[in-house]
């Protein structure tokens, strides 16, 4: 799943407040290699966060037609419906 976070957050350093080891990569050699890295760490105990930082030409769309106009989905009436509960 892909989605814009706030780039000023680290979620490797959320990781890191919760006990696991926090790592950011940007390239796919970063990736390559803390993958094997972490491998190796886990044989030891240790649990590795992966953060990947992709830009666009590296990450793909989370959805292609979110840009579409929405269709009627076939069945649903809102008179279906009922209000949340709390």
């Amino acid at each position: 799943m892909g989605t814009e976070l706030d780039p000023k957050l680290s979620f490797a350093k959320v990781a890191e407040g919760c006990g696991l080891k926090g790592v950011q990569v940007k390239t796919q050699d970063e990736l390559t290699s803390i993958l094997k890295e972490s491998c190796e760490a886990q044989k030891k105990g240790i649990t590795t966060f992966i953060e990947v930082i992709l830009n666009q030409e590296l990450g793909e769309p989370f959805r292609r037609d979110a840009m579409k106009k929405p269709v009627k989905v076939a069945g649903i009436n809102t008179k279906d419906m009922r209000p949340q509960q709390s």
